[in-house]
């Protein structure tokens, strides 16, 4: 155990799998106990046997859909009854489809923007009162590439995680005078996530149909993987570990002297 995050408590959306739960890995590693919040208790599960076994760290699994605000009050609270407070909150829970724009229905719209932006929105209003009266805490919101690049056939994501870019800059201004650091990361493409991977399957589906044969749909994501490295200016892809570090640092002391910033992880895709 590292010892950067040592007994800190982190609240971590999406933790079941991908990002989520490679950054409950590192934090744990680092000494903070977790509180992993996600649709599907299997998995959050799944993630707390491996934090404990490997870290001996405490995992809490809360079942939370971000997009219900009583669910999001509700993490708050179970953090609160187990460990008295919460110092760290990663929001990270998303969601990824693919569909060409005229074909958008307002119902798959309001899905993505309240996953990834309102979801994000509720799981702060839920825990910033008592961040606010501990005059300390860490906000972490887990972006994408995509949010600072143009790709057809996923707009309305696109735009929600733009949106969150200004949502880091007016809460880091609003919350740095009462001492909560407000911070985000913009993850490259990452085929090891479930949300990366079926949106390059829809495209794949929406182009050559559903009934594509297994042998065809791997060497077409193999394409795909392909056409992401030609974009890095490391000419890599991204794995969920890539992210861990990034994570460890905005959520620790080391960076106590940064907030309203959204730091692209994404292996050069993008450039300021």
């Amino acid at each position: 155990m590292e010892g950067r995050l040592l007994d800190k408590i982190a609240i971590i959306t999406g933790a079941g799998t991908g990002i989520g739960a490679a950054i409950s890995l590192a934090f744990a590693k680092e000494g903070a106990h977790i509180v992993g919040a996600a649709r599907r208790l299997e998995k959050l599960n799944e993630t707390g046997e491996k934090v404990q076994s490997s870290y001996g760290r405490k995992f809490v699994a809360v079942k939370c859909d971000v997009t219900i605000k009583d669910d999001c009050q509700n993490v708050a609270t179970q953090t609160l009854k187990e460990f008295g407070r919460i110092d760290i909150l990663v929001n990270n829970a998303g969601y990824i489809p693919t569909s060409r724009f005229l074909d958008i229905t307002p119902e798959e719209w309001d899905m993505v923007l309240g996953t990834n932006l309102k979801g994000y929105m509720l799981m702060c209003q839920a825990v910033l009162p008592f961040m606010v009266s501990q005059k300390k805490g860490k906000i972490l919101m887990v972006n994408s590439s995509q949010s600072r690049i143009s790709l057809f056939h996923q707009v309305h994501y696109a735009v929600s995680k733009a949106g969150l870019i200004g949502l880091v800059r007016c809460l880091a201004a609003e919350f740095g005078p009462k001492g909560i650091y407000i911070n985000g990361f913009g993850c490259g493409y990452t085929p090891e996530t479930e949300g990366a991977t079926n949106a390059a399957l829809e495209s794949i589906y929406a182009k050559h149909g559903t009934d594509v044969s297994e042998e065809i749909k791997t060497k077409l994501l193999a394409k795909f993987d392909e056409a992401n490295i030609v974009t890095s200016a490391l000419r890599k892809i991204g794995h969920v570990e890539d992210y861990q570090g990034i994570a460890v640092y905005l959520a620790s002391d080391e960076s106590n002297f940064i907030t309203g910033q959204t730091i692209m992880v994404d292996g050069g895709t993008t450039m300021p």
